[in-house]
């Protein structure tokens, strides 16, 4: 009996060492999964100041009118929030706001450039299909991947133009493991900042919709600066 009962602890014993392992693994996965998150986020919210530090120079020394003021103040304001946020990820959940932030602020960017350049401004759409770094799509296009399979997926006018020529989207990469891949090829670590720009994007379509629906006039960007303060209020 005694044997039996020693066979018994020792089974439980490594039962219980087995389970300690398997959740310090699922611990160290975890992080090394937020951190990537992290890193695509800060990466992200890096290339848009940039983005908008070429506008400003390209915008110097020109008299801006005050809609072009206004989507211009609110791009820098998207990204101020979104660097202060990219670095306080907690969880995959969090990044959430980084991409609603970027998803505003990119398509304030895109107005200010359409305003400067005397274009209406674009209408909100989800994100380009193969970066969200090139802001709201314009259209949807029949695309055939390398491994094939033909699906309709909404892009920018640059993208569009480049698959009517015959040419490769300019697709945006990210960093897995040790290799550079296309960001929508990545697995679940990734899954939360991939999906979410199009969730993000999706709700800043229905914002503009039920907008519309009050009457105030969102097709010309003109927006009540007090309706944007009470949406950022924390």
């Amino acid at each position: 009996m005694e044997w039996l009962l020693i066979v018994l602890g020792g089974g439980g014993v490594a039962a219980a060492g087995r389970y300690a392992w398997a959740k310090r693994a699922a611990r160290r996965q975890a992080a090394a999964e937020l951190e990537g998150i992290r890193r695509n986020a800060d990466e992200d919210v890096t290339y848009f100041g940039e983005q908008l530090s070429r506008l400003g120079e390209s915008l110097a020394g020109r008299e801006l009118d005050a809609d072009t003021r206004y989507d211009y103040q609110a791009a820098l304001d998207a990204y101020e929030q979104a660097k202060r946020a990219a670095p306080r990820l907690h969880t995959r959940e969090s990044i959430s706001a980084v991409v609603d932030l970027l998803t505003e602020g990119r398509y304030a960017l895109a107005c200010v450039q359409a305003r400067a350049a005397g274009r209406p401004v674009p209408e909100r759409r989800v994100p380009c299909y193969f970066s969200p770094q090139h802001g709201p799509s314009s259209m949807e296009v029949l695309w055939t991947p390398s491994a094939g399979g033909t699906r309709r997926v909404p892009v920018c006018a640059q993208d569009a133009a480049r698959i009517a020529a015959g040419t490769e989207p300019e697709v945006h990469y990210i960093r897995y493991g040790e290799l550079n891949v296309p960001y929508w090829e990545v697995g679940d670590p990734n899954e939360p900042y991939r999906g979410l720009f199009y969730s993000g994007g999706a709700r800043a379509v229905a914002m503009h919709l039920r907008l519309k629906h009050l009457g105030l006039d969102v097709g010309r960007g003109r927006r009540d600066p007090g309706m944007l303060r009470r949406k950022r209020r924390p």
